[in-house]
C-alpha cells in the first residue's frame, strides 16, 4: 500500500468556501497541511454546484492535496434534514426507505426523487432522523476526489452533535449549531429529538436572532413549556451575550481542533474536524 494512503483529507464543503486539512498518522494525527479556499462569485441559497468545481478545480491543481483518502463533512446549506414519526408497522429496511423517501416528497415534490437519503439506526419508539443531499453533488465529489477513496460524507450536524453528547447532560434543551448565515436548532425533549428546524440568518448579528428562532420553532412544537437550555455549537463565534439573557443556560461549545491550531485564528477549520 502507498505510504500516502497513512495521510488523511479531512474535507468541509461550504457555499462561500471549502476547508482543507491534510492529516499523518491515526492514533495522534499530525496537520500537514490546512487551507481554505474561496468560492468565487455569488451563491445561492442551497447552491452547491460552485463549490464543488472550486474543489475539482483544487484537486486537480495543487498536488498537496491528491492521493489522499478522503473524510467529507457537508454544510447544512446543503442538506436536508427531517425527523420521521416512528411507525411499528413499518418493519423493514427498504419500508423504512420508501416511508422515509414520501415523507420528503411531500414537503419538497419531485424534486426529492433525485436525492440520497441517509436514515439513522431506529429506537422503538423514537422518531427516525433522516438527511437528504442531492444525488448529483456526492457524484461530482466522488469524481473530484478520484482516484483517491471517498471514505465517508456526513452533514454537518451529525460530527457536531456526536462531539457534543457528553455536555447533552440535561433531558430537555435545544441543541443550536450556528454556520455562517445559517442556524440548525434540534429540540430535545425527555432526552429525545423532538422537532428540528433549518434557518437562514438575516444581517444582524445571529446571537440577536436566534432568541427569535427559538420561539418561533417552539410555538410551532405546540408544547407548553420551553427548555431554556442551550447548547451551542458555534466555532467561528466567540461566546458572547444573548439577548434575554437572564432567560437562557447556555453552554457553549469550544471548537474542535487538532494541536497547533489557535481557536481564535483557526476557528473556520473546525467544520471539517468534526464541530
Amino acid at each position: 500500500m502507498s505510504p500516502l494512503w497513512r495521510d488523511r483529507l479531512a474535507l468541509a464543503i461550504a457555499p462561500q468556501r471549502i476547508v482543507l486539512v491534510r492529516t499523518h498518522g491515526r492514533l495522534r494525527p499530525q496537520v500537514v497541511a490546512k487551507s481554505l479556499i474561496t468560492v468565487p462569485g455569488e451563491h445561492a441559497a442551497g447552491g452547491w454546484q460552485a463549490a464543488l468545481d472550486t474543489l475539482a478545480h483544487t484537486l486537480q491543481t495543487d498536488a498537496q492535496w491528491q492521493g489522499l483518502a478522503v473524510n467529507a463533512v457537508l454544510s447544512n446549506h446543503f442538506v436536508r434534514y427531517q425527523l420521521i414519526p416512528w411507525s411499528a408497522q413499518i418493519t423493514s429496511a427498504d419500508e423504512r426507505a420508501a416511508y422515509v423517501r414520501a415523507s420528503f416528497a411531500q414537503v419538497y415534490g419531485d424534486s426529492a426523487a433525485q436525492w440520497a437519503y441517509s436514515i439513522s439506526t431506529p429506537q422503538r419508539g423514537a422518531a427516525w432522523f433522516a438527511s437528504a443531499v442531492d444525488q448529483a453533488l456526492l457524484t461530482q465529489l466522488e469524481a473530484a476526489v478520484a482516484p483517491a477513496p471517498l471514505r465517508s460524507v456526513v452533514p454537518h450536524l451529525m460530527p457536531a452533535f456526536n462531539r457534543a453528547r457528553r455536555a447533552l447532560k440535561d433531558k430537555d434543551l435545544w441543541f443550536v449549531q450556528v454556520e455562517p448565515h445559517k442556524v440548525l436548532l434540534l429540540l430535545i425533549l425527555d432526552g429525545r429529538w423532538q422537532a428540528l428546524s433549518s434557518h437562514a440568518l438575516g444581517d444582524a448579528p445571529w446571537p440577536t436572532q436566534l432568541p427569535g428562532l427559538l420561539e418561533r420553532a417552539w410555538h410551532l412544537h405546540g408544547v407548553d413549556t420551553m427548555p431554556r437550555k442551550l447548547v451551542i455549537s458555534a466555532p467561528e463565534t466567540q461566546p458572547v451575550t444573548l439577548d434575554g439573557a437572564d432567560q437562557w443556560a447556555v453552554q457553549w461549545l469550544p471548537p474542535s481542533l487538532h494541536p497547533g491550531f489557535s481557536a481564535s485564528v483557526d476557528a473556520p477549520y473546525a467544520m471539517a474536524l468534526g464541530a
